[in-house]
């Protein structure tokens, strides 16, 4: 699915949305869903007439395995540089567990790991606040992990959030949900500071795209 000139959603994406950026000579991947995903990807790279070897980024916004599960895969079949923060890159190494989640969900994230297989890799690129890659910035914005971030490509006009937010099927901007986030008092703080941002699309982890006016969305969610 294209949502404007050279950004793509990948159709049918077990997890968190995948995102394909075709930014002049670089092609990037943004999130790669779960587990078992990779193949779907590489689909929408042909369908838009690239090829595998010509992704040079996989960017992750963080750790969660929804967003990470097929990094390894999609790494060993493209050749591209795996990029994540710095905070966030040992869940992925596997030198610390992918979330540890307090509340009724934490009994669900503490046997995931046993029940679905994810593949470790050691990132290529530690990302920290106001790195450019690709031709993107990267926005620091902490709270559903340690190490989340966001994407701005201001000649776009264009942010990927990851889960700082999230939509629901009407494109309507909601807030992650307590249960799973790390940190919420963070995560809002998070959320003022992409308010401050001037985008016209914002592209959610989860849920549908936010086309036109996207940044005064997110200040009206701050006054609700």
């Amino acid at each position: 699915m294209e949502i404007t000139s050279g950004i793509y959603r990948v159709d049918n994406v077990r997890g968190a949305n995948s995102y394909l950026a075709i930014i002049n000579d670089n092609v990037l991947v943004i999130d790669t869903g779960m587990p078992g995903n990779a193949n779907k990807i590489i689909n929408c790279l042909t369908k838009v007439g690239k090829k595998p070897d010509d992704v040079r980024y996989i960017i992750l916004t963080h750790a969660d395995i929804d967003h990470s599960g097929s990094v390894a895969d999609l790494k060993e079949i493209t050749g591209a540089k795996v990029a994540i923060h710095t905070k966030d890159a040992p869940a992925v190494s596997g030198k610390r567990v992918l979330k540890e989640v307090k509340g009724i969900l934490s009994p669900i994230f503490a046997i995931m790991p046993k029940i679905i297989k994810f593949r470790t890799i050691e990132p290529d690129i530690l990302l920290n606040d106001g790195d450019e890659i690709g031709g993107f910035r990267v926005i620091y914005t902490p709270g559903h992990t340690i190490g989340h971030i966001s994407l701005l490509y201001q000649p776009r006009n264009l942010l990927f959030a990851g889960d700082a937010l999230r939509s629901d099927l009407n494109g309507n901007i909601l807030p992650m949900s307590r249960s799973m986030t790390l940190d919420m008092d963070e995560a809002w703080r998070s959320v003022k500071k992409i308010a401050k941002l001037d985008f016209d699309i914002l592209l959610p982890g989860h849920g549908a795209p936010v086309v036109g006016n996207a940044s005064e969305k997110v200040k009206s969610l701050l006054k609700k």
